[in-house]
Protein backbone atom coordinates (compact mmCIF):
# COMPACT_ATOMS: atom_id res chain seq x y z
CA UNK A 1 0.00 0.00 0.00
CA UNK A 2 1.57 3.65 -0.92
CA UNK A 3 -0.91 5.44 0.35
CA UNK A 4 -4.59 5.68 2.03
CA UNK A 5 -7.55 8.42 2.04
CA UNK A 6 -6.70 9.67 6.48
CA UNK A 7 -5.67 13.20 5.29
CA UNK A 8 -7.85 15.46 7.80
CA UNK A 9 -10.58 17.83 5.80
CA UNK A 10 -13.80 19.30 6.21
CA UNK A 11 -14.33 17.69 2.49
CA UNK A 12 -13.08 14.03 3.08
CA UNK A 13 -14.75 11.11 3.96
CA UNK A 14 -14.51 9.98 7.30
CA UNK A 15 -13.02 6.99 7.12
CA UNK A 16 -14.85 3.70 6.63
CA UNK A 17 -18.01 5.09 8.16
CA UNK A 18 -20.14 4.17 4.61
CA UNK A 19 -19.01 0.54 5.11
CA UNK A 20 -18.99 0.37 8.78
CA UNK A 21 -22.48 -0.36 10.82
CA UNK A 22 -22.79 1.32 14.64
CA UNK A 23 -21.01 -1.31 16.17
CA UNK A 24 -18.08 -0.94 14.28
CA UNK A 25 -18.76 -4.40 12.12
CA UNK A 26 -17.92 -3.83 8.10
CA UNK A 27 -20.71 -4.20 6.07
CA UNK A 28 -20.87 -5.77 2.20
CA UNK A 29 -22.88 -2.89 0.84
CA UNK A 30 -24.52 -2.49 -2.66
CA UNK A 31 -22.81 0.29 -3.85
CA UNK A 32 -21.58 2.08 -7.24
CA UNK A 33 -18.11 1.11 -7.73
CA UNK A 34 -15.14 2.98 -9.82
CA UNK A 35 -11.42 1.36 -9.49
CA UNK A 36 -8.86 3.17 -11.69
CA UNK A 37 -5.75 2.19 -12.69
CA UNK A 38 -2.11 3.76 -13.73
CA UNK A 39 -1.14 2.66 -17.23
CA UNK A 40 2.01 1.70 -17.78
CA UNK A 41 2.87 1.38 -13.53
CA UNK A 42 4.74 -1.82 -13.51
CA UNK A 43 7.20 -0.87 -16.77
CA UNK A 44 8.09 2.13 -15.06
CA UNK A 45 8.69 0.17 -11.71
CA UNK A 46 11.19 -1.70 -13.83
CA UNK A 47 12.45 0.96 -15.99
CA UNK A 48 13.22 3.07 -12.50
CA UNK A 49 14.48 0.21 -10.73
CA UNK A 50 16.99 -0.42 -13.73
CA UNK A 51 18.22 3.45 -13.90
CA UNK A 52 18.60 3.57 -10.15
CA UNK A 53 15.77 6.64 -9.46
CA UNK A 54 12.61 4.96 -8.15
CA UNK A 55 12.48 7.73 -5.73
CA UNK A 56 11.68 10.06 -8.09
CA UNK A 57 8.85 8.13 -9.52
CA UNK A 58 7.32 7.37 -5.78
CA UNK A 59 7.54 11.73 -5.11
CA UNK A 60 6.18 11.87 -8.41
CA UNK A 61 3.11 9.39 -7.95
CA UNK A 62 2.49 10.83 -4.22
CA UNK A 63 2.17 14.20 -5.73
CA UNK A 64 0.21 13.51 -8.42
CA UNK A 65 -2.35 11.72 -6.09
CA UNK A 66 -2.37 14.22 -3.39
CA UNK A 67 -2.74 17.40 -6.38
CA UNK A 68 -5.42 15.41 -7.65
CA UNK A 69 -7.13 14.42 -4.65
CA UNK A 70 -7.32 18.54 -4.02
CA UNK A 71 -8.56 19.02 -6.98
CA UNK A 72 -11.83 16.70 -6.96
CA UNK A 73 -12.33 17.86 -3.30
CA UNK A 74 -12.06 21.68 -4.43
CA UNK A 75 -14.30 20.93 -7.63
CA UNK A 76 -17.65 20.23 -5.60
CA UNK A 77 -20.09 23.20 -4.30
CA UNK A 78 -20.94 22.87 -0.14
CA UNK A 79 -24.20 21.09 -1.32
CA UNK A 80 -22.27 18.02 -1.49
CA UNK A 81 -20.26 18.58 1.72
CA UNK A 82 -23.25 16.54 3.69
CA UNK A 83 -22.94 13.50 1.08
CA UNK A 84 -19.72 12.99 1.67
CA UNK A 85 -19.55 10.98 4.80
CA UNK A 86 -21.65 8.68 2.65
CA UNK A 87 -18.80 7.07 0.38
CA UNK A 88 -15.15 5.88 1.20
CA UNK A 89 -12.16 5.96 -1.18
CA UNK A 90 -8.92 3.77 -1.02
CA UNK A 91 -5.39 3.89 -2.31
CA UNK A 92 -3.40 0.98 -2.75
CA UNK A 93 -0.17 0.42 -5.16
CA UNK A 94 -0.97 2.48 -8.22
CA UNK A 95 -4.50 2.12 -7.76
CA UNK A 96 -7.73 3.65 -6.90
CA UNK A 97 -11.09 2.43 -5.51
CA UNK A 98 -14.31 4.40 -4.89
CA UNK A 99 -17.65 3.30 -3.18
CA UNK A 100 -21.15 4.76 -3.09
CA UNK A 101 -23.52 2.52 -1.17
CA UNK A 102 -26.72 2.82 -3.43
CA UNK A 103 -28.93 1.03 -0.37
CA UNK A 104 -30.24 2.59 2.28
CA UNK A 105 -29.38 6.49 0.83
CA UNK A 106 -32.08 9.02 0.23
CA UNK A 107 -30.33 9.25 -2.72
CA UNK A 108 -30.92 7.67 -6.10
CA UNK A 109 -29.16 5.21 -7.73
CA UNK A 110 -28.55 7.01 -10.67
CA UNK A 111 -27.65 10.35 -8.66
CA UNK A 112 -24.63 8.36 -6.31
CA UNK A 113 -23.68 7.33 -10.30
CA UNK A 114 -23.37 10.66 -11.37
CA UNK A 115 -21.28 11.81 -8.14
CA UNK A 116 -18.79 8.77 -8.88
CA UNK A 117 -19.30 9.78 -12.30
CA UNK A 118 -17.86 13.52 -11.64
CA UNK A 119 -15.03 11.98 -9.01
CA UNK A 120 -13.36 10.13 -11.46
CA UNK A 121 -13.63 12.72 -14.58
CA UNK A 122 -12.13 15.43 -12.31
CA UNK A 123 -9.40 12.35 -11.02
CA UNK A 124 -8.65 11.45 -14.49
CA UNK A 125 -8.21 14.79 -15.57
CA UNK A 126 -5.63 16.02 -13.13
CA UNK A 127 -3.69 12.85 -13.04
CA UNK A 128 -3.17 12.88 -16.80
CA UNK A 129 -2.39 16.21 -16.18
CA UNK A 130 0.47 15.01 -13.70
CA UNK A 131 1.86 12.85 -16.48
CA UNK A 132 -0.36 9.84 -15.20
CA UNK A 133 -3.09 8.14 -17.55
CA UNK A 134 -5.60 5.93 -16.19
CA UNK A 135 -7.90 3.48 -16.92
CA UNK A 136 -10.17 1.81 -14.75
CA UNK A 137 -13.96 0.49 -15.05
CA UNK A 138 -17.17 1.52 -12.94
CA UNK A 139 -19.89 -0.59 -11.91
CA UNK A 140 -22.85 -1.51 -9.77
CA UNK A 141 -22.52 -4.09 -7.25
CA UNK A 142 -21.84 -5.07 -3.43
CA UNK A 143 -18.76 -4.11 -1.91
CA UNK A 144 -16.84 -3.33 1.44
CA UNK A 145 -14.41 -0.59 1.58
CA UNK A 146 -13.04 0.12 5.18
CA UNK A 147 -9.29 0.58 6.48
CA UNK A 148 -8.69 -2.54 6.66
CA UNK A 149 -10.38 -5.00 3.79
CA UNK A 150 -11.58 -4.45 0.15
CA UNK A 151 -13.90 -6.96 -0.44
CA UNK A 152 -16.70 -7.98 -3.33
CA UNK A 153 -17.52 -8.97 -6.31
CA UNK A 154 -18.05 -5.21 -7.36
CA UNK A 155 -13.80 -4.59 -7.30
CA UNK A 156 -14.04 -7.95 -8.90
CA UNK A 157 -15.74 -7.38 -11.92
CA UNK A 158 -13.95 -3.40 -12.37
CA UNK A 159 -10.24 -5.17 -12.24
CA UNK A 160 -11.29 -7.68 -14.78
CA UNK A 161 -12.90 -4.76 -17.00
CA UNK A 162 -9.98 -2.61 -16.40
CA UNK A 163 -7.67 -5.10 -17.68
CA UNK A 164 -9.30 -6.91 -20.20
CA UNK A 165 -11.40 -4.18 -21.80
CA UNK A 166 -10.30 -1.16 -20.57
CA UNK A 167 -6.79 -1.44 -22.44
CA UNK A 168 -6.40 2.44 -23.53
CA UNK A 169 -6.52 5.11 -21.00
CA UNK A 170 -9.96 5.15 -20.38
CA UNK A 171 -12.36 4.31 -17.88
CA UNK A 172 -15.29 2.52 -18.68
CA UNK A 173 -19.15 1.96 -17.83
CA UNK A 174 -21.06 -1.23 -17.20
CA UNK A 175 -24.45 -1.82 -18.64
CA UNK A 176 -26.58 -0.97 -15.61
CA UNK A 177 -24.66 2.08 -15.14
CA UNK A 178 -24.88 3.19 -18.68
CA UNK A 179 -29.38 2.58 -17.85
CA UNK A 180 -28.98 4.91 -15.04
CA UNK A 181 -27.47 7.31 -16.57
CA UNK A 182 -29.25 7.51 -19.55
CA UNK A 183 -32.56 7.83 -17.86
CA UNK A 184 -31.12 10.78 -15.51
CA UNK A 185 -30.37 12.42 -19.28
CA UNK A 186 -34.28 11.61 -19.75
CA UNK A 187 -35.28 13.22 -16.66
CA UNK A 188 -32.66 16.19 -16.10
CA UNK A 189 -33.20 19.27 -18.05
CA UNK A 190 -30.71 22.42 -18.04
CA UNK A 191 -27.24 22.54 -17.22
CA UNK A 192 -27.10 18.94 -15.52
CA UNK A 193 -28.49 17.34 -18.50
CA UNK A 194 -25.88 18.64 -20.79
CA UNK A 195 -23.59 17.40 -18.61
CA UNK A 196 -24.71 14.04 -18.66
CA UNK A 197 -24.88 14.44 -22.52
CA UNK A 198 -21.42 15.66 -22.90
CA UNK A 199 -19.79 13.37 -20.13
CA UNK A 200 -19.98 9.86 -21.53
CA UNK A 201 -18.70 9.20 -25.18
CA UNK A 202 -19.64 5.68 -26.84
CA UNK A 203 -16.18 4.59 -28.23
CA UNK A 204 -15.67 2.13 -31.38
CA UNK A 205 -15.98 -1.19 -30.03
CA UNK A 206 -19.01 -0.07 -28.07
CA UNK A 207 -17.83 0.13 -24.43
CA UNK A 208 -19.19 3.64 -22.83
CA UNK A 209 -16.42 5.68 -20.76
CA UNK A 210 -15.81 8.88 -19.05
CA UNK A 211 -15.26 11.71 -21.09
CA UNK A 212 -12.68 13.30 -18.41
CA UNK A 213 -12.05 16.48 -20.73
CA UNK A 214 -15.07 17.30 -19.81
CA UNK A 215 -13.74 18.41 -16.08
CA UNK A 216 -12.31 21.59 -17.85
CA UNK A 217 -15.25 22.85 -19.02
CA UNK A 218 -18.00 24.81 -16.75
CA UNK A 219 -21.12 25.98 -18.31
CA UNK A 220 -19.91 27.98 -21.92
CA UNK A 221 -16.26 28.00 -20.53
CA UNK A 222 -13.87 25.61 -21.40
CA UNK A 223 -10.08 25.59 -19.69
CA UNK A 224 -7.86 25.64 -22.53
CA UNK A 225 -4.64 26.01 -20.39
CA UNK A 226 -5.69 22.54 -19.01
CA UNK A 227 -6.58 21.21 -22.53
CA UNK A 228 -3.12 22.42 -23.76
CA UNK A 229 -1.54 20.65 -20.71
CA UNK A 230 -3.59 17.52 -21.13
CA UNK A 231 -1.68 17.83 -25.06
CA UNK A 232 1.46 18.51 -23.55
CA UNK A 233 1.22 14.92 -21.56
CA UNK A 234 0.05 13.46 -24.28
CA UNK A 235 3.19 14.41 -26.17
CA UNK A 236 5.64 13.91 -23.91
CA UNK A 237 4.14 10.54 -22.59
CA UNK A 238 4.46 9.35 -26.83
CA UNK A 239 7.94 10.98 -26.59
CA UNK A 240 9.23 8.55 -24.00
CA UNK A 241 7.61 5.09 -25.41
CA UNK A 242 9.69 2.43 -27.29
CA UNK A 243 7.43 -0.73 -26.99
CA UNK A 244 5.28 -0.77 -29.82
CA UNK A 245 2.15 -2.33 -27.56
CA UNK A 246 1.80 0.55 -25.63
CA UNK A 247 2.39 3.02 -28.36
CA UNK A 248 -1.74 2.84 -29.84
CA UNK A 249 -2.58 3.35 -26.43
CA UNK A 250 -1.73 6.86 -26.25
CA UNK A 251 -2.85 7.28 -29.79
CA UNK A 252 -6.05 6.74 -29.10
CA UNK A 253 -5.40 9.67 -26.58
CA UNK A 254 -4.62 11.42 -29.26
CA UNK A 255 -7.73 11.13 -31.13
CA UNK A 256 -9.83 11.34 -27.96
CA UNK A 257 -8.32 14.76 -27.57
CA UNK A 258 -9.08 15.91 -30.96
CA UNK A 259 -12.41 15.14 -30.87
CA UNK A 260 -13.11 17.30 -27.45
CA UNK A 261 -11.56 19.92 -29.21
CA UNK A 262 -13.91 19.63 -32.07
CA UNK A 263 -17.12 19.40 -29.63
CA UNK A 264 -15.85 22.66 -28.45
CA UNK A 265 -14.62 24.24 -31.17
CA UNK A 266 -17.19 27.24 -31.20
CA UNK A 267 -15.85 27.73 -27.36
CA UNK A 268 -14.33 31.14 -26.43
CA UNK A 269 -10.79 31.18 -26.38
CA UNK A 270 -10.39 28.49 -28.93
CA UNK A 271 -7.24 28.00 -31.16
CA UNK A 272 -6.16 24.98 -33.15
CA UNK A 273 -3.15 24.87 -31.89
CA UNK A 274 -4.63 23.19 -28.87
CA UNK A 275 -5.12 20.23 -30.96
CA UNK A 276 -2.90 17.19 -31.96
CA UNK A 277 -1.47 17.32 -35.04
CA UNK A 278 -1.99 13.70 -36.93
CA UNK A 279 -2.32 12.03 -39.64
CA UNK A 280 -5.48 9.49 -38.13
CA UNK A 281 -8.01 11.86 -37.75
CA UNK A 282 -10.93 10.04 -38.03
CA UNK A 283 -12.81 8.41 -34.94
CA UNK A 284 -15.93 7.26 -34.18
CA UNK A 285 -16.44 8.22 -30.49
CA UNK A 286 -19.41 9.34 -30.12
CA UNK A 287 -20.64 11.40 -27.26
CA UNK A 288 -24.07 9.97 -24.92
CA UNK A 289 -25.94 13.40 -26.11
CA UNK A 290 -25.13 12.88 -29.60
CA UNK A 291 -26.00 9.19 -29.79
CA UNK A 292 -29.48 9.72 -28.12
CA UNK A 293 -30.34 12.55 -30.33
CA UNK A 294 -29.65 9.98 -33.28
CA UNK A 295 -32.25 7.43 -31.77
CA UNK A 296 -35.66 7.36 -33.29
Amino acid sequence: MTHDDRTASPLAPRPASAYVDEAGHAKLRMSIVAFLDILGFSQSIRTTGEQGDGQLLVDRILGAINDSRQYVRQSFAESFTSELNRWALKFFSDNLVLGFPSEGSDLSPATATWFVVRCAQRYQLRMALNGFFLRGALTQGPICLTEDIIFGSALLECYQLETKASIVPRVILTEPLMQLLTQLHREQTGEKSVDVRHSICRDIDGWWFLSYLEAAVDGERVDWAAVEGHKTAVLQSLAGITRHDVLPKYGWACRYHNMFCHWHRDAAGYSERYRIDRTDESSLIRRLGDVADMTP
